[in-house]
């Protein structure tokens, strides 16, 4: 009889299936089934932890073969024949993709954002300063990428403080390139009277000699906080992507009930400006129903002068209707 143990249960993390769907939502992948979980009695290859194939074996078979080495036995693709199957630390396996896929690429993303910058009068006991910070700096996440924004006409000074900075570091860091120059114009808008000064951008990215391997094992309350939090913002993301969606597409009335709703909004201020006038005192006016049930307008005094414009008006309205 075959274990009766939670999926996933084998190496340093032991996640739950809520952990593994949120793991596996973010690194863009489908779960896969794990040990009691797969209900296939045909024949598997088998594949170890480093893709390397053991064998061909009954489904059985391969889950007493991955017992005994202590790990977890997961359905790869069971819709080729054999089935292809694996053997490792499944929650382990996916632990560290996250890590390495979406935490350390987006930590160092972050890191390659963050200008180290110099000014283009900078001294030389400044710089030397700059050159023990940038070791420091570079110890932490590898690359360093150095920017000097300076008017147009210093931009040979300026490149010349980039040269001094990689000979004075050259013990620790080597340029990854070139130095790049391109056209700098300030977010904030010029004072019109004044004239905006022509500004270029310098840029030289720069890598460790030494790389050094960050260490990215965490207990699983950590790891597991670390994915939640990272699933929560995915979903903040996606909401707001559909919000932006929805608002770019977002259905506008078409011309023709604009027009109507312009036409009925003009009617209903007509008929307002109608009525003020059937209730004006000086008006001596009234309806009467006739034997034909159509309304008719009976005007009681011989005047019919001043009731021109309001009989005209009615006239109007009965056209409408």
């Amino acid at each position: 009889m075959f274990r009766k143990v939670p999926i996933y249960c084998f190496g340093k993390y032991k996640f739950n299936a809520n952990i593994i769907n949120k793991v596996s939502a973010l690194l863009k992948i489908k779960p896969s089934l794990a040990n009691e979980d797969i209900n296939f009695f045909g024949d598997v290859r088998l594949l170890d932890a480093q893709n390397k194939l053991i064998g061909v074996f009954a489904c059985e078979e391969a889950r007493k073969k991955a017992d005994k080495l202590g790990q977890d036995l997961i359905m790869i693709n069971q819709e080729i024949k054999p089935a292809l199957c694996k053997v490792c630390d499944y929650s382990d396996e996916l632990a560290s993709k996250f890590m390495n896929d979406i935490v350390k690429i987006r930590e160092q993303q972050k890191l390659n954002d963050q200008h180290f910058k110099l000014s283009h009068t900078i001294t030389m006991q400044d710089l030397k300063l700059k050159v023990n910070q940038a070791k420091d700096l570079i110890k932490k996440q590898n690359t360093l990428r150095v920017t000097i924004i300076c008017p147009i006409e210093t931009a040979i000074q300026a490149k010349s403080i980039l040269y001094t900075l990689k000979d004075l570091s050259q013990a620790f860091m080597i340029p990854k390139g070139d130095i790049k120059t391109k056209d700098f114009k300030e977010k904030e808008q010029f004072d019109k009277k004044k004239d905006a000064q022509e500004q270029v951008q310098l840029d030289i990215e720069f890598e460790a000699i030494e790389k050094i391997e960050h260490n990215l094992d965490l207990p699983q309350i950590k790891i597991e906080r670390l994915i939640n939090q990272y699933y929560s913002k995915s979903l903040q993301e996606k909401t707001e992507d559909e919000q932006d969606l929805a608002d770019l597409f977002k259905v506008q009335q078409p011309e023709k009930e604009k027009e109507k709703e312009k036409e009925k909004k003009v009617e209903e201020k007509q008929k307002t400006k109608l009525e003020e006038m059937m209730d004006d005192s000086e008006f001596d006016f009234e309806f009467q129903d006739a034997s034909t049930n159509q309304q008719s307008y009976y005007l009681k005094d011989g005047n019919l002068s001043k009731y021109v414009k309001l009989y005209k008006m009615i006239e109007w309205s009965q056209g409408r209707k």
